[in-house]
């Protein structure tokens, strides 16, 4: 997991000055479109996978995203802080972060309840299909028998690996949704004001 998330972090670190530089020539808005053009092509790459997905399957949509979080944040503060008083940027910045944090907080919660829903939904479909008059259902089951588990067994080994799929199908659609999420929420950013970084 650590080495398929650390080119993301390594192509932020790399990026992020560089995007700081050219933020003070451009108006920060095109910077912001960039991000969240690369979160979107993050997320629906991600909505590709496969549980056998090869390492650099897994890792491609995360240097993607590595590119947008170059971005993201240094396009965000400078968009925010545009046109306030140098006196009332500590104040500017704490009520971002607060927003940004409880906003979080409800983010993670409807996540979570959207991945549980929609694995049960998954998981109800491929339960439907699952039935003994599938004859793959039927010839799973004869090979793991003849592997030497017993009937409670092999059925505990299938319905482990149904979840399991239905998790990951879940997830996909999570992916999905978000990248379509951040395509939809740029003309947002086109709705704030014109924002040039001061560089450095």
């Amino acid at each position: 997991a650590g080495l398929v998330a650390a080119p993301a972090g390594v192509s932020a670190a790399i990026l992020s000055p560089i995007a700081a530089r050219v933020m003070s020539k451009i108006d920060a808005r095109w910077t912001a479109t960039v991000s969240f053009v690369a979160f979107a092509i993050s997320y629906l790459m991600r909505s590709n996978y496969t549980p056998d997905a090869s390492f650099t399957t897994l890792m491609m949509p995360l240097v993607v995203q590595g590119i947008a979080m170059s971005v993201f944040f240094v396009s965000m503060l400078t968009i925010l802080l545009q046109g306030i008083p140098p006196a009332k940027i500590p104040s500017a910045s704490g009520l971002s972060n607060f927003a940004r944090i409880t906003v979080g907080g409800f983010a993670a919660s409807l996540t979570t309840v959207f991945w549980d829903r929609r694995e049960a939904v998954h998981q109800a479909r491929l339960s439907d299909s699952s039935g003994f008059n599938n004859p793959v259902m039927v010839q799973a089951l004869s090979r793991l028998h003849a592997d030497g588990l017993s009937a409670a067994q092999s059925l505990g080994v299938l319905t482990r690996n149904l979840v399991s799929q239905a998790y990951m199908l879940s997830s996909l659609d999570f992916f999905w949704i978000s990248g379509w999420l951040c395509f939809a929420v740029l003309p947002l950013v086109w709705l704030t004001r014109r924002a040039v970084g001061g560089g450095g």
